[in-house]
């Protein structure tokens, strides 16, 4: 295992560095550097009782989980932009994985309205205030005709979302706290080689709130 940890401290370090160098316009020179920084995990031997051991006879006795770089998190709409920008850089289907997991959320919303022609009235309101981000909700169930204006991870976003529609006229939104109410995604790259790297720090330059991390891999689902 002290194998992969020390690729894993390569990886994260040459992430760094690249950052390092692309922000100060040397993105070429950088992207050389972590060429040469990048150790192949099949060149390092682990050490036990200070005896070096060759990483092939240690192969076949224990599993070592692969290195990846992770990325994200991702949710809503942000999810679709990253499978774009990911499928954009040709990579093999067996490096790429994604982690789907849900969590509690805020939700901002107009209660549920007995019909259906009583949340179209609702949304033309809404447009008349120059409020275009909603939905209605359509599945069968208790939340059927409610008008959906905003997922949030914490209650302060949600809150203050809540306070800007109110200034600007909405006044029967409220905030409920719901479990699963968010989905997010984490994408995970096996194994990447320095220019893949390089890329994915280009990348999630155009996702700010998201980070790039080493990160051991996931274990593939089992079909």
């Amino acid at each position: 295992m002290s194998m992969r940890i020390l690729f894993l401290l390569l990886l994260f370090a040459n992430l760094g560095f690249f950052a390092y160098h692309h922000l100060t316009g040397t993105s070429d020179e950088a992207a050389a550097q972590i060429a040469l920084l990048q150790i192949s995990p099949e060149r390092i031997s682990t050490v036990a009782a200070g005896t070096a051991v060759p990483a092939s006879a240690n192969a076949s006795s224990q599993t070592v989980a692969a290195a990846c770089v992770e990325w994200g998190l991702f949710g809503g709409a942000e999810v679709a932009r990253a499978d774009a920008a990911l499928a954009a850089l040709g990579l093999p289907a067996d490096a790429l994985q994604r982690r789907t997991s849900d969590i509690d959320g805020y939700w901002v919303h107009m209660p549920p309205l007995k019909t259906r022609v009583e949340a179209d009235r609702k949304v033309g309101e809404l447009k008349a205030l120059g409020i275009e981000e909603f939905f209605v909700v359509q599945d069968a169930g208790p939340w059927r005709n409610a008008v959906s204006l905003g997922l949030f991870k914490n209650e302060e976003a949600a809150r203050a979302e809540l306070e800007r529609l109110r200034q600007r006229g909405v006044r029967s939104a409220t905030v409920v706290r719901r479990e699963k109410l968010l989905k997010q995604v984490a994408f995970y790259v096996r194994e990447p080689d320095p220019a893949t790297v390089a890329r994915l720090t280009e990348l999630q330059r155009d996702f700010p709130a998201t980070e790039i991390k080493a990160a051991v891999c996931p274990a593939a689902a089992k079909p």
